[in-house]
């Protein structure tokens, strides 16, 4: 019976076998895309398993946490918390005056539109979205453009058009936000909230859709606009239904609330 290596010898393998590898990015430029993910999938997982042993050797213990005030997710929970400490208002008079800035907002509903009743008059959102800056690095709100406001007034034309919700049943949070962090914090209240109007749970989809291009009005028709039927580019002659019924979306409405705990 052979005879286990031993660590070192273990290691020197290693080391051989690596150093054979290419590090030049040319030698892969024949390889597929696909095949070019597989690889980087298998060497992340084998040096997730090299660190797990290193840590092993290492005899003083880890620490279970590390702060990084500089950590992207560290910013973000900030800058969702600080969104979430701001006053609610309503819609319509966010949107009355035109304002500079970029960021993350949040909308809530209080309304008695029956399906949305878990969440009617709590401090929980329906919807949560971000607006990017015009100008990337933009370091002041006036350099970032007006994006927040346009996107919260897309919103407020949105509910204006349908025929069974009002917009005075609407509130909302909004703050303008540094480029490099409202992306991280959008995803944060997402995960947080679970809002039932985002895409990202796939269950009343499509409050964010545009109808300004003409292969979005050919779209099919989203459970968002079945439900509340009126923006005038979803009802259109060439806008396929959707193949849900109302029913069948105001019952995954319904699970999707008895899943996810309403915070507020």
């Amino acid at each position: 019976m052979p005879e286990t290596p031993s660590p070192k010898e273990v290691i020197a393998q290693i080391i051989a076998l690596a150093t054979g590898l290419p590090t030049d990015p040319a030698e892969y430029a024949g390889l597929p895309a696909k095949k070019r993910r597989s690889l980087r999938v298998e060497l992340e997982s084998a040096v997730g398993l090299l660190s797990s042993v290193a840590e092993a050797l290492d005899t003083i213990r880890q620490p279970k946490h590390v702060f990084d005030p500089t950590s992207p997710k560290i910013i973000g929970k900030i800058v969702a918390d600080t969104l979430l400490l701001q006053e609610r208002e309503p819609l319509a008079r966010t949107v009355d005056q035109k304002f500079y800035g970029a960021g993350v907002y949040a909308i809530y509903y209080r309304g008695a539109f029956k399906c949305y009743q878990p969440i009617s008059g709590k401090d929980h959102p329906i919807y949560v979205g971000k607006a990017d800056p015009e100008e990337l690095h933009a370091h002041t709100a006036a350099a970032q453009g007006t994006t927040l406001h346009t996107r919260l007034k897309d919103h407020e034309r949105s509910i204006k058009n349908v025929t069974n919700l009002d917009i005075e049943d609407f509130e909302c949070r909004y703050l303008v936000v540094r480029s490099a962090w409202i992306e991280t914090a959008e995803d944060l209240l997402i995960h947080w909230f679970n809002p039932v109007w985002n895409n990202e749970l796939k269950v009343c989809y499509g409050f964010g859709k545009h109808g300004d291009k003409a292969d979005t009005r050919k779209n099919e028709r989203s459970p968002w606009d079945t439900i509340h039927p009126g923006r005038p580019w979803a009802t259109a002659d060439n806008n396929t239904p959707n193949k849900r019924t109302m029913e069948d979306i105001y019952a995954a409405i319904a699970a999707h609330y008895a899943a996810h705990p309403v915070r507020g």
